[in-house]
């Protein structure tokens, strides 16, 4: 049997579709197209997101899609990106129980842990906000605001520019990147929302377009794509303002 890349370029021949048209019709860029007709998996990314635009190919060219991604998973490459888990014989535990009293100890301050949550959660003035909450503090998660759902999302207001907001309903992983800085690198669950605004362009790549709903300069664009589908999408101003810097939140 032919291996993936040769089968995929053999079908589209057949159909007479240049790789320019296939990506045209696939919302992909044409790099990609080229990418898997030479199983060149590490320019396309992740073992997830290759199955994704393997099965998306196929079936645009009519080509057996379970065949194909089954060929795929049993290829090195998925092999190579599998973790390795350490081995560990396990070690007879003795005495177990040798300290009771030890036991009874930790059991009691669990419960009590548990009662303390429980009543300042339940008792507005039990505890104030920063202790049920604890604010964060990690730089990486200052680099884009998560909203909550229902909130105005609406960031301030932004001179010129291009204006992106994102809205998931699904968990989806995405890498978002503002003016060549990327700012979004991770997956993110249902509900989450995210407002860009970048100086020249914003670029994203979704990889489950079916769980995000678009906005860009308060146009809604519904959602990027099918379940599961991996979008890519450019949203760039024509003319962008000399001296500034694009922003997110």
């Amino acid at each position: 049997m032919a291996d993936i890349g040769s089968q995929l370029k053999a079908a589209r021949e057949r159909l007479g579709m240049t790789t320019a048209q296939a990506a045209q019709r696939l919302h992909m860029r044409a790099m990609f197209v080229d990418a898997l007709e030479r199983e060149d998996w590490k320019t396309v990314g992740e073992p997830v997101y290759v199955r994704g635009f393997i099965r998306n190919y196929a079936r645009l060219l009519g080509v057996d899609t379970e065949t194909c991604v089954a060929s795929f998973n049993a290829s090195d490459f998925v092999e190579a990106a599998l973790p390795e888990i350490p081995f560990e014989f396990e070690r007879p535990v003795r005495n177990r129980f040798r300290y009771p009293w030890l036991l009874a100890g930790m059991s009691a301050l669990a419960l009590f842990l548990v009662v303390k949550v429980v009543w300042t959660m339940t008792v507005p003035s039990a505890a104030d906000h920063s202790e049920i909450h604890p604010p964060a503090a990690s730089a990486l998660e200052t680099s884009a605001q998560t909203i909550a759902p229902g909130a105005n999302a609406a960031a301030r207001p932004q001179p010129g520019g291009v204006d992106l907001r994102l809205e998931l309903t699904q968990s989806c992983w995405l890498s978002v990147t503002v003016d060549g800085k990327r700012v979004v690198y991770q997956t993110l669950p249902a509900g989450t929302v995210k407002v860009f605004h970048g100086v020249r362009e914003i670029t994203m790549r979704a990889g489950n377009a079916g769980g995000v709903m678009a906005t860009i300069d308060g146009q809604h664009l519904g959602t990027l794509g099918g379940p599961g589908q991996v979008e890519d999408r450019v949203f760039a101003v024509k003319t962008p303002p000399v001296g500034q810097d694009g922003v997110h939140e």
